[in-house]
C-alpha cells in the first residue's frame, strides 16, 4: 500500500462518524430495516471506491481514459457522497408506485436541490444486495440497493451534482469510451464503479489459498 493511498484511507476514515438515516418517512418496519442497511452498506462501498481509484480497468470502463484531473474529480465526488451519509441527515421516504418519480422502472429518486431526502420506490426492494451481485447476471443488470443509494446521493447539488447521461451498463460503458467528461458527471458511472470495485475485491479475497499449518 502506498503512502498516498494510506493517507487517503485515514482522511476518509476520520472524516466523520458512521451515519444512518435519522428520518424514515412512510416506510413499513421491514422497508425501514432494508433501507437503513442499504445506506450503511453504501457508506462502505463509497469508501472502498474512493480508496481504490487509479489507472485500472474498472476506472477506464466507467470513467473513460484515465487522467489525473478527472480521477481527482471522481475521488472528490465519492468523498462528498461519503460525507452526506456520515452527516446522519439522510431522510428516506418510501413512496408508492405511481407517486411522483416512481414509475414502473424507477428504483429511487431525489430532488437535487433538496438534500438529503432520498425517495425509494417499491422496485428498490427487489434489487439484489452486493452479497448476491454478479456483474454479468441478468438479475444484476440494474445494480444493487447499495449502488442505487450512491447513484441518488450523487445527484444532490450539495454533493456531486451528477446527471443521468445513461442508465444501463452497456450504454454507460460505451459513453465512457466516447466521452470521459460526461462519464465523470454521470450518476450510474459512480454506481457501477463502486459495485465492480467491491465485487472484484471480494473475488480476490475468495481466491486466496486457505492458510495451512506449517509443520513443526
Amino acid at each position: 500500500m502506498t503512502m498516498t493511498r494510506l493517507a487517503i484511507i485515514l482522511i476518509l476514515s476520520l472524516a466523520g462518524s458512521p451515519g444512518a438515516a435519522q428520518t424514515m418517512i412512510g416506510c413499513h418496519k421491514d422497508q425501514a430495516r432494508i433501507a437503513v442497511q442499504a445506506l450503511r452498506d453504501a457508506k462502505r462501498l463509497t469508501l472502498e471506491a474512493a480508496t481504490n481509484l487509479g489507472d485500472s480497468p474498472e476506472y477506464t470502463r466507467w470513467f473513460g481514459a484515465y487522467s489525473r484531473p478527472h480521477a481527482e474529480k471522481v475521488r472528490a465526488n465519492f468523498k462528498s457522497v461519503l460525507r452526506a451519509i456520515r452527516t446522519g441527515a439522510v431522510a428516506i421516504q418510501c413512496d408508492a408506485l405511481g407517486d411522483d418519480g416512481c414509475g414502473d422502472d424507477a428504483y429511487a429518486w431525489v430532488y437535487p436541490g433538496e438534500p438529503y431526502r432520498l425517495h425509494i420506490c417499491p422496485a428498490f426492494f427487489d434489487l439484489p444486495t452486493m452479497r448476491d451481485f454478479q456483474p454479468a447476471a441478468r438479475a444484476s443488470k440494474n445494480g444493487t440497493r447499495e449502488g442505487t443509494v450512491i447513484h441518488e446521493l450523487s445527484h444532490f447539488n450539495r454533493v456531486a451534482r451528477t446527471d443521468d447521461h445513461c442508465y444501463s451498463r452497456p450504454d454507460c460503458e460505451r459513453m465512457a469510451a466516447e466521452n470521459a467528461a460526461k462519464a465523470v458527471d454521470n450518476a450510474d458511472s459512480y454506481q457501477y464503479f463502486a459495485e465492480d470495485i467491491a465485487y472484484f475485491s471480494r473475488q480476490l479475497i475468495r481466491s486466496k489459498p486457505v492458510p495451512t499449518d506449517r509443520p513443526d
